[in-house]
């Protein structure tokens, strides 16, 4: 009884993630559009860095919401063309704080809220909110903070054409060891050359981790079979 109480209790908290995502998109389906790419890029760096389920689970939970912050910032900056000012950037930057702070008393058994406030923390403490470095930022943080970066990259903004994998890899490896995690971007390039550039986000699409979050089910099959989320989703190469 115990086993399915806590069973029924992470599923329950993982439909409220899955809610807050969706609340987020009408207000900005692009910013919802965005992080759920970066969720299916980030969980397939952290399969092939090897990551456990848990950790999988808890990266592709938080990085689903890693911009829900962004709902406390006027609109118009989010999708305003042109160069921001150092004011409107300086009020964008505080969606990660904010985020943190709307899920503040939540009491989560994954690292959420510090994916939604270190994804744009870097290694050499040069990024916001707090300046952390090195091991202070979390491993799943780290990665979110990667495939944020390439998605926002590649893909079109409502202020700018994309830019293409070649370009954001470039811009990551560059930085690989300085700003970003080397062994992330690593992955990511390997991730890049076994799609292709044309295909990248297609094939990272086919891995559907929206319905495949990793719970490990219990015993009793009949909650197995209630279960929404199904099997655990193939490591690339296996499917």
């Amino acid at each position: 009884m115990i086993e399915e109480a806590l069973y029924r209790t992470r599923h329950a908290l993982i439909q409220t993630i899955h809610a807050v995502s969706a609340i987020s998109s009408r207000s900005d389906r692009h910013t919802a559009l965005h992080q759920e790419q970066a969720a299916s890029l980030a969980a397939s760096i952290g399969q092939r860095l090897g990551l456990d389920a848990h950790q999988l689970e808890g990266l592709y939970l938080g990085s689903l919401v890693h911009d829900i912050g962004k709902i406390a910032v006027p609109a118009e900056l989010i999708s305003k063309p042109g160069k921001l000012s150092p004011e409107e950037f300086a009020l964008v930057k505080t969606h990660a704080q904010a985020g943190v702070d709307m899920l503040r008393n939540v009491n989560l058994p994954w690292p959420v809220q510090a994916i939604i406030g270190q994804h744009h923390e870097r290694l050499d403490g040069s990024g916001y909110p707090l300046g952390l470095a090195g091991d202070a930022i979390t491993i799943e943080a780290r990665i979110c903070a990667v495939a944020d970066v390439f998605e926002a990259i590649c893909q079109p903004r409502p202020y700018r054409e994309a830019r293409g994998c070649a370009e954001a890899l470039a811009q990551l490896e560059h930085g690989a060891g300085s700003a970003y995690d080397r062994e992330t971007v690593t992955a990511l390039s390997a991730l890049v050359r076994q799609a292709g550039e044309q295909d990248f986000w297609a094939y990272i699409d086919s891995v559907d981790f929206s319905s495949t979050v990793i719970l490990t089910p219990l015993p009793n099959a009949d909650l197995a079979t209630e279960h929404p989320h199904g099997a655990p989703p193939p490591r690339h190469g296996e499917a």
